[in-house]
């Protein structure tokens, strides 16, 4: 368990995101069993080295310079959508396209995301996939709250499992609640000399239409987006 908590406590040194947070697991499990990673309590320095080592490791091993999704400097500013309603966003949204994701592509397919209200819980999603090697949905729920001025802007905690240091941010720039939905997560790399982007456009129906596709990648566009690092996801023999 040394290794691991030591970890752990890095990641709280440094906050990451749901999408960094779940690409790390995977290769912290591979180099637990490799001896690599320390069984020391890290320092500052220490953790700062780790991380972006790892996220070098990943990006550069799972396609990362290739995908595009690493950027140099802090995160642009993009606004996100004004007066979002979570209450008219519940519900299942099906991944259509997005940025590279080297998680997803490790972790399976059929990506969706439901976002869900419980009376005792809140806001809730649970984000379902399809397993690579056995075919069967698998899932992780994160707990939302929503900012207070600005709620497209959503913070999530990973809550099944239950690891509460896992969390971080994301905001939905558009949305016509049905159609169309544009996610988009910037994150930062430690000092700021870089970031990673990743855009998501979702849809509550499997295969949206071209011209609804054709506006969600317009608005991308107009908010200074590169739509063309957009990769459509193959959603044959997924399940409704």
């Amino acid at each position: 368990m040394a290794p691991i908590f030591s970890y752990l406590q890095c990641v709280y040194v440094f906050p990451l995101s749901q999408t960094t947070a779940v690409a790390l697991s995977l290769e912290i499990q591979k180099q637990t069993k490799n001896g690599m990673l320390p069984t020391a309590r890290p320092n500052f320095s220490i953790c700062q080295m780790l991380i972006t080592s790892l996220l070098l490791a990943l990006l550069g091993g799972g396609g990362g310079a290739e995908g595009q999704v690493l950027f140099r400097g802090r995160c642009p500013k993009i606004p996100p959508m004004k007066g979002f309603d979570p209450k008219r966003f519940l519900g299942r949204w099906y991944e259509i396209e997005r940025f590279f994701v080297s998680y997803e592509g490790l972790a399976g397919s059929c990506w969706v995301e439901n976002y869900l209200y419980d009376k005792q819980r809140g806001f809730f999603t649970r984000l379902d996939w399809k397993d690579h090697l056995t075919g069967k949905i698998l899932n992780i729920e994160n707990g939302l709250t929503f900012d207070e001025y600005e709620p497209a802007i959503i913070h999530y905690v990973v809550q099944r499992p239950s690891i509460p240091i896992l969390q971080g941010q994301y905001r939905i720039l558009a949305t016509d609640y049905y159609s169309y939905a544009l996610a988009w997560q910037c994150d930062e790399l430690p000092l700021g000399t870089a970031h990673t982007q990743i855009l998501w456009f979702l849809s509550k129906t499997q295969h949206p239409t071209y011209e609804t596709a054709k506006t969600a990648k317009y608005i991308a566009h107009s908010l200074g987006l590169d739509t063309s690092l957009f990769q459509k996801q193959d959603r044959r023999d997924c399940p409704p």
